[in-house]
């Protein structure tokens, strides 16, 4: 919660309040509300303030928009293709890569550089170029002047003033692009890749102007760099490529010189030479070993059948020679009519025996044919086994070649991978020599002008409803953070929250009268009264008795309210001495302890019983408003010249007075009068002198908090002091730092009283707090209900 709080705080002696309620509100206010009313009462009290810095604001800003020149902004759109053109894209290394975010906004830097300026310069014609720089507003020059000044002021005081230095010649050209340098504009439009080149200058038609010569020489200059870069490629690869050309022809003379001197032979495809003829020759060793084994085989077998029976069933199988066939079925048939006749006509018939004789004669003859078949198969062998033993050594020795020329075709292939790789090489790097070629030929340019500028119709600055605007919120932000910087870092005491923030009892904020309702009314009334004695004497001697002259007024309440609080609440004892000081002078406590005397003289029992005493012998205001000056009083008393009785006079208002009275030259110190036997002479233990059963209060106004310890015998007789602060003037630190003071010397403070505040009606009558309060109870009921229905 702010520490300068709005509520005033009428506690009872010694009481607090807890949670930021008080007693004289019979509502609490929530955190919320309390914000809402400070930051309204920081306005409220800081209005003229606030008001004056936005007027002064909207003045500046009223000068300014009148007395700067106009200037007109003209803009043209630059569009930035991609890193090639469609027409070399195929053939182009990246083709259609997209720019990157850096790429764009580092042309957006080189469209401000100073060498497209130069381009741009020497696009204009004369009448442009007088109009290039934009004029400075004459506020900001004679700023600028006047801080060139004072950078030199010191410099010149302590008389070590810089020497003046020639600038170095620049060309016309050279100034003028800087200048122009200096007023354009540029920047990328959202995530597209298009730039808007913007300039300024009095003239319209020269805005125009500059901004398009700009936006050529962006296009034009970018489509000379493409060409220059083509240009010093080419260059650059020409004698690169005769070198490659060199080296890859001697590579491949060098590989081919080696496989002649090793007789490696290369068929594409197929490989080389000697390793198609190990495969055609592997391929002849295994057929020539296969009709081997076939021969030999065929011959095995025709040996075992002579070693065996050759009656064999099993040699018509394995044996396609038709005189053998012929001859088998012959021995088959003999053999079938031998068993049948032997059967029929029995073994020993002869018939038997001569077929038996054909049979012998046919099987000698199938042997002799196999005998003959037999050494036909070893020939036939002999002859497979011969070639087969001849292909078997020209293949190793084939392999043995082999083998030698390993290494000369390992030293081949390197030699033919150089050659390939230089001939790559060089393919690419011609490829990009003929583009580089086409490229000078027919450069592409990378940047179009979309949307050239056109003469602005209407000036851009100075924008008059917006600065006009922007002075009034700066001059509102100046006025409003200055009202918030006073009113944190202001220690004086402005609301009763302050002091019971500090542990302190306030016991009424008091307004000041003149800012009443009706006061001049009621002044005039009273000076104009009938009773002469009843008239005051002065506007001062009128607010000494508000009381009785103003009795609806708030200032008369919140004394009500006061008195309700000092003598009706306290638990302590009875308060019949109350002692009035102030913490520094010009507070009001005189008026404070006047109108508080006749407030309590006005009780129905109390009239004529209540006894004020001017002990503020310096000052002495209380005596002069009640015209007393000359009366005997309280140093007469202590000085023993007459008794109390004596010093008192009725006043207006239903009081006695006892004025301070007057000092003779032989009178000691008033300090030394002071004393416990001259105050019991007024006060003493039981109050005799005053005859205390036909007083009711005693009311003491006494001088300042400063000047308390001269009077420490009659603070000793006091039930209780109150301390009267002016609000707005009063440090809380003082008013803290008298209270435990007066506190530690044993005098008891009843509280402070907060004088002359400045509360609006509303606010102190309650009216914008209490809505804010309903407002916001409203809100949270709502709120409640709310929450139930879900």
């Amino acid at each position: 919660m702010n520490r300068h709080s709005t509520s005033a705080s009428f506690l009872p002696i010694g009481a607090t309040r807890p949670g930021g309620t008080g007693a004289w509100r019979g509502q609490p206010f929530s955190p919320e509300t309390e914000s809402q009313v400070s930051i309204l009462t920081i306005a409220r009290q800081n209005w003229r303030s606030i008001l004056a810095f936005a007027a002064v604001g909207l003045v500046c800003a009223g000068i300014y928009v009148a007395t700067a020149p106009a200037i007109f902004t003209a803009r043209a759109r630059v569009y930035i293709e991609s890193r090639s053109s469609p027409v070399t894209a195929r053939d182009t290394p990246n083709a259609g890569t997209p720019l990157e975010i850096a790429e764009v906004e580092s042309q957006v830097e080189y469209i401000r550089s100073e060498k497209i300026a130069l381009a741009a310069v020497h696009r204009l014609d004369e009448s442009a170029l007088k109009d290039l720089a934009a004029p400075t507003h004459p506020l900001v020059a004679k700023v600028r002047e006047f801080v060139k000044a004072a950078k030199a002021l010191p410099l010149r005081l302590i008389g070590a003033e810089r020497p003046v230095q020639e600038p170095a010649p620049v060309s016309p050209d050279l100034r003028q692009a800087r200048t122009l340098r200096e007023n354009v504009e540029a920047s990328r439009i959202g995530a597209a890749y298009v730039i808007e080149v913007g300039y300024s200058a009095d003239n319209p038609a020269t805005a125009a102007a500059v901004a398009n010569a700009v936006a050529g020489a962006y296009v034009s200059t970018e489509l000379e760099n493409r060409a220059q870069v083509w240009k010093v490629a080419g260059e650059w690869m020409l004698p690169r490529l005769k070198e490659l050309q060199q080296r890859a022809s001697q590579a491949s003379r060098e590989a081919q010189t080696y496989k002649a001197e090793h007789t490696i032979i290369d068929l594409g495809k197929r490989g080389l030479v000697g390793e198609q003829q190990v495969e055609e020759l592997n391929t002849a060793v295994a057929a020539a070993r296969s009709k081997t084994v076939d021969a030999r085989a065929v011959r095995d077998q025709i040996r075992g059948l002579l070693d065996s029976d050759i009656a064999d069933p099993g040699i018509t199988e394995a044996f396609k020679d038709s005189v053998i066939i012929q001859l088998r079925r012959q021995y088959v048939d003999l053999v079938q009519r031998a068993d049948d006749l032997k059967r029929r006509l029995g073994p020993d018939h002869e018939a038997v025996q001569a077929i038996q004789r054909d049979i012998l004669a046919a099987k000698q003859s199938l042997r002799t044919e196999l005998e003959r078949l037999a050494v036909s198969l070893d020939h036939d062998y002999e002859v497979a086994k011969a070639r087969e033993d001849s292909m078997t050594a020209a293949f190793d020795a084939l392999i043995s070649k082999t083998l030698i020329m390993s290494n000369a075709r390992v030293k081949a292939r390197e030699l033919d991978r150089t050659a390939e790789t230089y001939d790559q090489i060089y393919t690419n790097l011609l490829q990009r020599y003929i583009d580089a070629v086409n490229q000078q030929s027919y450069p592409q340019p990378s940047a179009h002008v979309i949307t050239p500028a056109t003469v602005p119709e209407s000036p851009s600055a100075p924008r008059g409803s917006l600065i006009m605007l922007l002075g009034l919120l700066v001059g509102t932000g100046f006025g409003v953070s200055g009202a918030f910087a006073r009113h944190w870092f202001d220690r004086t005491i402005r609301t009763p929250r302050q002091l019971t923030g500090h542990g302190l009892t306030c016991l009424a904020a008091l307004p000041e009268l003149r800012r009443e309702p009706g006061f001049r009314a009621a002044l005039a009334l009273a000076q104009a009264h009938a009773n002469e004695a009843q008239r005051p004497a002065s506007i001062e001697a009128f607010r000494a008795s508000a009381v009785r002259f103003m009795p609806q007024s708030v200032f008369v309440e919140r004394l009500h309210s006061l008195k309700a609080h000092v003598l009706g609440s306290d638990r302590r004892g009875p308060v019949f001495a109350i002692g009035v000081t102030s913490v520094g002078a010009g507070a009001g406590k005189t008026l404070f302890a006047s109108n508080l005397g006749q407030l309590l003289a006005r009780a129905r029992a109390s009239s004529g019983r209540v006894l004020m005493i001017d002990a503020d012998v310096r000052q002495g205001t209380l005596s002069r408003l009640s015209q007393a000056t000359e009366q005997r009083g309280l140093l007469d008393v202590l000085a023993g010249r007459c008794g109390a009785t004596e010093a008192v006079r009725p006043q207006p208002g239903e009081v006695r007075l006892l004025a301070c009275g007057n000092r003779h030259p032989n009178d000691p110190h008033f300090s030394d009068l002071m004393t416990p036997e001259g105050v019991a002479a007024v006060l003493g233990d039981g109050r005799p002198a005053l005859d205390r059963p036909a007083l009711d209060r005693v009311v003491v106004d006494l001088p300042p908090v400063d000047e308390l310890p001269t009077l420490r015998p009659l603070l000793d007789t006091l039930d209780g002091l109150i301390i009267v602060v002016e609000a707005g003037r009063t440090s809380i630190d003082d008013v803290a730092t008298a209270v435990h003071d007066l506190e530690s010397s044993g005098s008891t403070v009843l509280g402070v009283v907060l004088n002359k505040t400045n509360d609006g009606q509303t606010v102190r009558r309650g009216g914008l707090r209490g809505a804010l309060s309903r407002w916001t109870a409203a809100r949270r009921s709502a709120r409640g209900a709310t929450q139930a229905a879900s």
